[in-house]
């Protein structure tokens, strides 16, 4: 039975930075996209999406490359199948690719057996793109099967709750998931307030600005963690990629900002954070 196990010591993070943030990029494009009642696709909606994979990832990659900051990109399989180039430029830019599904699935619509064939031939196509095996998870909503599946496919860490602030465990027992909770004022979705299509980018700025801030403010008692998820078919739209680096740029003049990836974030957590608790109990 898997059970949560939450840090109850000191937390701290790398050289004793004050917040870890962790830049995610829902990497899909019209995979989310479904049918309407007479079977059609929205063409404009469809096409809105796929600007994602066919413009938006470029100006987000040579962002985060001028800003020198590195993030995790949770690819759909079908992505990585569709535009192989592009997600080789995420890892060959030392960015790190995770996995986000095949299609774009709604995880809690799937049998067991269907979400564990998703997870395998997510993992083996973005394995085959990126050259390397993904360690990371976040699906389209999660189901009562997700955790188990993602521990027995040898899975470092999930992205999917969002009941708490700083990274825990998922611990089934002997094996270990590290849980990376998100923010639902952290992702680039604050600008679809009426529409994939509206927004105000300084709208949605403040947000993401006011999210940080107070977990820097909070930083003065114990260090913090700042999640974002964003999406490259919005944030990586002409002006609101403009807002990507304001943040960026506003999060780095706060100091004490370690940006770590998915990865560095929870291997840290694993093996130093949770290893000290361990360490202390005996």
């Amino acid at each position: 039975m898997v059970s949560e196990i939450h840090f109850k010591g000191e937390f701290h993070w790398p050289e004793e930075q004050r917040v870890a943030v962790t830049l995610t990029f829902d990497f899909q494009g019209g995979e989310d996209v479904r049918p309407l009642a007479d079977g059609k696709i929205n063409h404009e909606t469809y096409t809105q999406c796929e600007y994602g994979p066919h413009t938006g990832i470029w100006r987000i990659l040579r962002i985060l490359e001028e800003e020198e900051v590195k993030a995790t990109f949770m690819v759909c399989g079908a992505i990585a199948e569709r535009f192989p180039d592009a997600v080789a430029a995420i890892a060959a830019a030392g960015h790190e690719v995770a996995g986000h599904g095949y299609h774009h699935e709604v995880a809690r619509d799937l049998t067991r057996d269907e979400e564990n064939e998703v997870i395998a031939k997510t993992t083996e196509m973005n394995t085959s793109r990126a050259g390397y095996r993904p360690m990371g998870w976040r699906s389209c909503t999660q189901s009562p099967n997700s955790l188990e599946l993602l521990m027995d496919h040898g899975y470092l860490w999930n992205s999917n709750t969002f009941s708490h602030d700083l990274p825990f465990l998922w611990q089934d027992g002997g094996r270990t998931l590290v849980e990376l909770p998100r923010q639902p004022f952290g992702d680039g979705r604050t600008y679809c307030g009426g529409g994939r299509d509206s927004g105000n980018p300084e709208d949605t700025l403040t947000v993401w600005k006011g999210m940080f801030d107070t977990f820097h403010d909070e930083s003065d008692f114990a260090p913090t963690y700042c999640p974002f998820q964003f999406h490259p078919y919005i944030s990586g739209r002409p002006g609101r990629a403009t807002t990507l680096r304001r943040i960026i740029r506003h999060m780095k003049d706060a100091g004490g900002v370690w940006f770590a990836t998915g990865s560095e974030a929870a291997n840290w957590c694993l093996d130093e954070v949770f290893k000290l608790e361990r360490d202390t109990a005996a």
